[in-house]
């Protein structure tokens, strides 16, 4: 495996210093740079394009969670570690799908979970899982099948309306209100909720702003706190969450 590209954006220097010096005893990572406050770390991170970025959330010109947000619709394939002396944000974190929450003062321990959790998370996504495709068709088997199906759902783009097979739809979800379908290589946005789509097909509901079509999952693997995430095998390789009151039901399918 290549090494781990990090980015730090923290405005405290000493803490900073602290974390790039902790991250450095680690030979599978490396620091590709240090900046100190949000706008200079989103221009590092556009720039340097890392694995992972850890980021602090009380910073001048842009909060942390808010820099969180653009990085995933930027790339969200970047891991973010959040690092802060707060802990009233670990709910916003879950929402944005930080890969861990840490607070300061930094413990080295403490840090070593985090980067086990890192290292092995990108492991994972460079091999082949075999028993994923048979977990995803025992999930699929076992998921209620409504009556009065579509084959198309109605969506809108630049005026027109289209009619776009269900078949071909990878997720549907929740974005500033509105709600879109995502197919293999574009978006769409749809005039219902996601409510009645999943009454009118056979998408599993995994999270309130989520709903995925299981024929085009490409694998399943743990996230933290118990949680999973599946990556879908649109050209984006996207990454759905499952929230916790979902996943008790994904462990009696899976009997795990």
């Amino acid at each position: 495996m290549d090494k781990l590209r990090c980015v730090i954006v923290e405005d405290e220097i000493p803490a900073a210093e602290e974390l790039n010096y902790i991250i450095s005893k680690y030979e599978d990572l490396c620091v590709e740079g240090i900046a100190y406050d949000g706008k200079s770390g989103l221009d590092l991170i556009k720039n340097k394009k890392p694995n992972a970025v850890f980021l602090d959330i009380n910073m001048p010109l842009k909060n942390g969670i808010e820099l969180a947000k653009v990085i995933k619709k930027f790339d969200k394939s970047i891991d973010i570690i959040f690092v802060t002396a707060y802990e009233q944000y670990a709910v916003q974190a879950f929402e944005i799908y930080a890969l861990d929450y840490v607070l300061k003062p930094f413990d080295e321990k403490r840090i070593a979970v985090t980067i086990r959790r890192l290292i092995s998370k990108w492991r994972e996504k460079s091999s082949e899982n075999e028993k994923i495709p048979d977990i995803l068709n025992e999930i699929v088997s076992k998921i209620d099948k409504e009556s009065n199906l579509v084959k198309r759902i109605p969506c809108e783009r630049q005026g027109k309306i289209i009619l776009v097979n269900v078949k071909d739809i990878y997720y549907c979800y929740i974005e500033d209100d509105k709600t879109y379908v995502k197919t293999k290589s574009d978006r769409y946005l749809v005039g219902t909720t996601l409510y009645q789509i999943e009454e009118k097909t056979n998408f599993f509901r995994c999270h309130r702003s989520y709903l995925v079509n299981m024929d085009n999952i490409k694998e399943l693997y743990s996230w933290f706190n118990g949680t999973y995430k599946l990556v879908m095998d649109d050209e984006e390789k996207s990454e759905i969450p499952i929230s916790r009151s979902k996943v008790k039901k994904l462990r009696e399918l899976l009997k795990i």
